[in-house]
């Protein structure tokens, strides 16, 4: 098996341009849409998959970076990067798959596969960005589709609710993920990955690390549902069960696990021996893996046990991560797998 062309690229940006062709397709008919949907997920899958024997054989694109006037385009070629677009494609071509006979009849079906691509796409295009600006376009993408899938019954006030609540929460991690940006940036003068890992040196010296890396935690708590921002994922069981298994298994709760595990590429020397950020981490996935499994306990909804259950599990990734090191990393990246395939499964 080959890399298909520009494999690196093609794999956010099919999804995102099949959810824009969502409405005009199902002027056609409903089910030309739900196939349509259905393809897309798998096409971009496909190109997601393609990546793995490249890389391993040391293949590089020829193209990963594009200049724009505002600022630059790029894709990120390592292990993590396509590791995690493998999951959140793969995972998500097979939920779509499955929303076929599970959502039909529903009224909405359109906006539903519009925000189904959309935040496949997102999710693969914030896991794939090779810069910081672009990861957070594609990290409030995210936020955006969440918001609008779990409000997708929006007759329900529960529903509205549940939607606005998940919108509100989030952006509390996020305003901390855009301070630890901004202040990065102050001292670095970029915000591409591979150009900030060159200067950790550098950097170690001149600018607060330990206070970047915090901020851009308190984004992951927010978006990983972690204490004490983990009050929206339950709630967030009044959209579809589809979206449900989307949200916990491949998109959405996994990007703070994704972006701490990244800081660690960016910054290895660092992190792995600053013990106040190492602690933070640990000790907030540890307490919020114990006390989400006491909630579960007591909990009588099926979908709010698995939703606890979930928050847990990201715990548990977390307290890996806060080990420090590749002892650390290497088990939370696994289970992030695992958990992704489970999850989906039992939802």
């Amino acid at each position: 098996m080959v890399m298909l062309p520009y494999a690196p690229w093609l794999c956010w940006l099919i999804p995102l341009a099949g959810a824009a062709l969502v409405p005009l397709v199902s002027a056609i008919s409903g089910k030309v849409r739900d196939w349509f949907s259905v393809a897309v997920g798998f096409i971009a899958a496909a190109f997601a998959v393609s990546m793995i024997p490249s890389w391993l054989e040391g293949v590089t694109p020829e193209l990963l970076y594009i200049s724009f006037p505002l600022f630059p385009v790029g894709v990120l070629w390592d292990g993590l990067s396509i590791f995690m677009s493998c999951v959140v494609t793969c995972i998500g071509a097979l939920i779509v798959l499955y929303s076929v006979k599970y959502m039909e009849g529903d009224p909405g079906l359109t906006r539903y596969y519009f925000f189904i691509l959309l935040f496949i796409g997102g999710m693969t295009g914030l896991v794939m960005a090779d810069n910081l600006v672009q990861l957070y376009i594609f990290w409030e993408v995210v936020g955006l589709c969440s918001y609008a899938l779990i409000g997708h019954w929006y007759q329900r006030p529960s529903a509205r609710r549940a939607a606005i609540k998940a919108f509100l929460v989030t952006r509390v991690g996020d305003v901390f993920l855009l301070l630890g940006i901004a202040l990065l940036y102050s001292y670095a003068g970029t915000f591409r990955f591979a150009e900030l890992a060159s200067k950790e040196a550098y950097l170690m010296i001149t600018a607060p690390l330990t206070a970047v890396a915090l901020l851009m935690f308190g984004g992951a708590v927010g978006k990983s549902a972690q204490l004490p921002l983990h009050v929206w994922l339950p709630d967030a069981m009044e959209g579809p069960t589809t979206v449900s298994a989307l949200i916990h298994a491949a998109t959405m709760v996994k990007a703070g696990v994704y972006l701490v595990a990244r800081i660690y590429t960016v910054f290895p020397h660092f992190l792995a021996h600053d013990a106040a950020w190492l602690l933070t981490v640990g000790w907030i996935g540890g307490i919020t893996s114990l006390m989400a499994a006491t909630m579960a306990v007591v909990s009588m909804d099926a979908k709010r046990v698995l939703a606890y259950s979930t928050i847990s599990q990201i715990g548990f990734m977390f307290l890996a991560l806060g080990a420090g090191g590749l002892h650390g990393w290497y088990p939370s990246q696994f289970h992030l797998m695992s958990h992704a395939i489970f999850k989906a499964l039992l939802f």
